[in-house]
């Protein structure tokens, strides 16, 4: 059987070749013999198809198409490879010696292409590369939120204190601790001022009492509550401080009892704002849930996250206040208002005596301020930042570490707007305020220069903005390694003629350029001319004349602001104005108040359109009377369409009727009743 097949396979491969040489000829062609190692492998190249059809034409050219193609596919079928066990391969192709093979290539060596090695590593896979560590926007979140619980905290606690040394009943126990020698001394000053006593200053008074107090002796011991009113009783009464703010409040209590004008102090160092990676992947860790992150903390993981973060805050809060006789930087102390100078005294209860401000928070090495906020509350209850006094370099130093320096403008200004809740805006205050603003501006220029960047008074030219620049002959108030200092309010924001045009002004005639912008648009460098405000003025458009409103070159009106509409000209802020206008052949242009991207492009913001103000009355009446119509088609039509199916609903209720008097088997029929008949 095998036998019989393999002729008729030889025999159908000899009919599509005259001759066993042409036979071999034509697969020669077709096939390029390869040795690689022992093996014989038959690799396919490309056959040209025009020499196929030359050798057709001359081997029968008496034959078809049909024939034609019958016998390329006898050639050129699938051959398997040498180490198959077919042994219908033995007949039609025979085994070659190598060495033959290889004198034959080396005849034809310039037709074979030369064989190159590969070599092809096989190991394990690497697996995705691990992502560095970032700080997250979660984390970024979680400790803004902590920062700002922390202050909160502090500052009801701290008015919570300041409370009890307001009640009468906790400063007639500080009067007992005051000598009687003391008090006559110190009331020879006292006034009567109607319902009020006020103090007459004398400048030994506060010397004299401060002796006073130092002669008292005060012992400091761990525990203990965490300072309500009856704590601070068992403190007046045993004189056993345990806890930092029990001395500084019993210094507060006797200075009021003696009509001086004093507050309590209180300094508020929260967590840095400035995340490092370490802690960023912590916060990970531990607030790490299934649901995806999407940019808003969610309000039960906010909350989770705050309460963690407060009673760690608190925990450490309470370590250090257990320690606080051993600090060199008071966290509590008591401020004095001295008449004569009209200034504020600090005090430190520890030692009882007068400080300046900035050495009393420098410590032993005149550091920088350890607490980021420091609050005053007074005896009713008001509070007031009173940083600025305190620190020898706030702008380059202290500020840093407060919710101030945020690029965010609502966490920028969320301390000064919580803080102006108790505030009291009387003319001490006021005076108070603006000495803080002018320590603050007369503060010292900055001694490296990345503290430029963030400084809001000094600036150097490498810190300016595309959009930035110092004006022409501003005065130079300092160098620092060989770079000109200016001053923050010299600094103009410069910007490109249609960017004023946007802000309602426009670049004056002859005015050259003052600085050039690079940037690159879809692939093309574009250069932009900057100019300042001092080259530009305002818009002052063409008017309304004869009813024609005038246009830009692109048919339209820029209306930006306001004060760009045309005189004689009223803006119209209807979607039906642009179609009623040409219904009433009145002239109008759009309006075009602003430009959006939207697909890749900035495409004008129309709003409205702008016509002639003698005929806006007209044009608003038109207005109306139109969404009348309109109102009055709307309602008729959803008139039209309730009656439509409703006549749809009675005639199906009717031939259900109908049919169910007819064909209904059933006892229960539907009933159905019209004004003249009665379907059962």
């Amino acid at each position: 059987m095998d036998g019989t097949k393999r002729e008729a396979r030889d025999g159908d491969a000899m009919d599509g070749c005259s001759t066993q040489g042409d036979f071999a000829q034509q697969t020669e062609r077709a096939f390029d013999v390869m040795i690689i190692s022992d093996d014989e492998v038959f690799v396919p190249r490309a056959v040209n198809t025009e020499d196929n059809a030359e050798d057709d034409e001359d081997s029968d050219d008496d034959e078809d198409s049909d024939d034609d193609e019958d016998s390329d596919d006898d050639v050129f079928e699938d051959v398997p490879r040498a180490d198959t066990a077919d042994d219908s391969d033995d007949d039609v192709f025979e085994d070659v010696p190598q060495a033959n093979i290889a004198n034959d290539s080396d005849e034809d060596s310039d037709s074979m292409p030369e064989m190159g090695t590969i070599e092809v590593t096989i190991g394990d896979d690497p697996g995705p590369r691990k992502r560095r560590a970032v700080v997250t926007q979660r984390a970024r979140l979680v400790r803004l939120s902590h920062h700002k619980t922390y202050l909160i905290v502090h500052l009801l606690s701290s008015q919570l204190l300041n409370h009890v040394c307001t009640q009468p009943e906790t400063l007639s126990r500080c009067l007992s601790l005051i000598p009687i020698y003391t008090i006559d001394r110190i009331n020879q000053h006292l006034v009567p001022n109607r319902c009020e006593i006020r103090r007459d200053w004398a400048s030994s008074d506060l010397h004299y009492f401060l002796s006073s107090f130092q002669a008292l002796k005060f012992k400091y011991k761990r525990g203990g509550s965490l300072g309500t009113r009856e704590g601070f009783w068992e403190f007046v009464e045993t004189r056993v401080a345990r806890r930092a703010w029990h001395v500084p409040m019993l210094v507060v209590c006797m200075l009021r009892v003696l009509a001086f004008d004093a507050r309590l102090c209180v300094g508020i160092r929260p967590p840095e704002l400035k995340v490092t990676v370490r802690e960023s992947v912590e916060i990970e860790q531990r607030y790490k849930s299934d649901v995806t992150w999407t940019g808003q903390v969610r309000g039960a993981e906010l909350d989770a996250c705050r309460a963690d973060e407060l009673n760690k805050g608190l925990g450490e809060l309470i370590e250090d206040d257990q320690k606080w006789w051993q600090a060199s930087v008071p966290q509590y102390w008591c401020e004095v208002f001295d008449q004569v100078s009209e200034q504020w005294l600090a005090i430190n209860a520890r030692t009882g005596t007068i400080e300046r401000p900035t050495r009393l928070l420098s410590g032993a090495n005149r550091g920088p301020c350890k607490y980021p906020y420091i609050i005053g509350i007074n005896g009713s209850n008001a509070v007031v930042d009173i940083t600025r006094r305190y620190t020898r370099d706030f702008v380059n130093n202290t500020r840093k570490r407060r919710l101030e320096s945020s690029r965010n403008a609502q966490d920028s200004v969320w301390w000064a707007q919580w803080i102006e809740r108790w505030e009291q805006h009387t003319e001490r205050d006021t005076h108070e305020a603006a000495e803080l603003a002018r320590r603050t501006e007369r503060s010292t220029m900055p001694r490296r220069i990345a503290d430029f960047a963030s400084n809001p008074y000094y600036v150097l030219q490498r810190n300016l903005t595309q959009h930035e620049m110092i004006v022409p002959n501003s005065p130079v108030v300092g160098t620092i390694r060989g770079e000109c200092v200016y001053l923050r309010t010299h600094v103009q924001k410069v910007c490109s003629r249609m960017a004023w045009r946007r802000t309602g002004r426009q670049v004056r005639d002859q005015e050259q350029p003052v600085k050039h912008t690079t940037s690159t648009r879809r692939g093309i460098e574009c250069v932009s001319e900057m100019y300042g405000e001092w080259q530009t003025q305002v818009i002052c458009p063409q008017p309304v004349v004869h009813g024609r409103v005038p246009r830009n070159e692109y048919g339209n009106v820029d209306l930006f602001v306001p004060e760009m509409l045309p005189q004689g000209g009223a803006h119209v802020r209807d979607p039906g104005a642009r179609s009623m206008c040409k219904v009433l052949d009145i002239d109008c242009a759009d309006a075009v108040v602003g430009f959006e991207f939207r697909r890749g492009a900035t495409v004008p913001v129309i709003d409205g359109v702008v016509i002639a103000a003698e005929s806006r009355g007209m044009l608003l009446d038109a207005l109306r009377e139109d969404r009348r119509i309109a109102a009055a088609s709307a309602r008729a039509a959803a008139e039209a369409r309730a009656v439509q199916r409703w006549r749809r609903l009675l005639v199906a209720l009717r031939v259900r009727a109908e049919v169910d008097s007819t064909f209904a088997t059933r006892s229960s029929r539907l009933t159905f009743t019209t004004p003249n008949t009665t379907f059962y």
